[in-house]
């Protein structure tokens, strides 16, 4: 009986922050800013941590790179957003490209695909990319890379390699764009 009672007491403080308001939320999450020791970066941790109450206001969102800077509650997972779907009539080319098949270390050290061109890409309202190559992968980047692709014009124009790194995570690289991006695939 207890036991019981101590398993409660002890989950308790994990549960607790869900049950705050959005002001509490944004004052937690700036607390959690405090280890930093940099001044631009905390300010940019600070900034991030007011998305919450920027999102109940309906303000413009806090860009990707303040919002990763926040450190997730202790024992919490981190959670990131999901771009979304294309809207109806957008085109986007859809190919059934062959399964990827890394061999059994390729999972943990990765491999790359060839160069190829761009089929298509678009973003979403936070900056971040979906791009479809010309062989059919569909590539998203990830809500917490800090780079931001500018690209204009024809998707056509764009040479794009992959460097697929181990535990899912992916490099993209845009031939003369100076930036890599990190990606998941998601096809």
């Amino acid at each position: 009986m207890k036991l019981r009672y101590f398993l409660l007491l002890a989950l308790l403080p994990v549960a607790a922050p869900a049950f705050a308001g959005t002001r509490d939320d944004v004052m937690s999450a700036a607390t959690r800013c405090a280890g930093i020791t940099d001044d631009r970066s905390w300010l940019d941790c600070y900034y991030g941590a007011a998305q919450p109450m920027r999102s109940q206001l309906g303000l413009i969102p806090a860009p990707a790179a303040q919002t990763a800077m926040v450190p997730p509650l202790p024992g919490a997972a981190r959670v990131f957003s999901v771009a979304p779907p294309p809207p109806a009539g957008a085109p986007v080319r859809q190919t059934s490209a062959p399964p990827v098949t890394k061999g059994l270390l390729g999972g943990l050290f990765g491999s790359s695909t060839d160069d190829t061109k761009m089929a298509n890409y678009r973003f979403d309202k936070h900056g971040m990319f979906t791009v479809t190559l010309n062989n059919g992968q569909s590539w998203q980047q990830i809500s917490d890379d800090t780079n931001f692709a500018h690209w204009r014009g024809p998707a056509s124009n764009y040479k794009v390699s992959v460097a697929e790194g181990g535990f899912g995570h992916a490099e993209l690289t845009v031939e003369n764009d100076g930036q890599t991006y990190d990606v998941r695939r998601t096809n």
